[in-house]
């Protein structure tokens, strides 16, 4: 249950940088970060989820938003 708290906070991160009216998001960043949400939520759905498949999606996240700012 907790790597689920985990997923939802990051999720809820992303949609904050996408619906926060000041960001300077191209559309094709805009689409990175849409196309990472998407990726976490596909893995909460996931019945058996184990810390190093959040650690791994959410490392693989922060390194698209390093990318991107």
């Amino acid at each position: 249950m907790n790597q689920h708290k985990h997923l939802d906070s990051c999720i809820q991160k992303m949609q904050e940088i996408l619906g926060d009216p000041t960001n300077e998001l191209e559309s094709a960043q805009q689409r990175t970060i849409t196309e990472k949400i998407r990726k976490l939520k596909k893995l909460k759905k996931q019945p058996k989820l184990t810390h190093e498949a959040v650690l791994g999606a959410v490392s693989e996240v922060a390194e698209a938003i390093l990318e991107i700012m």
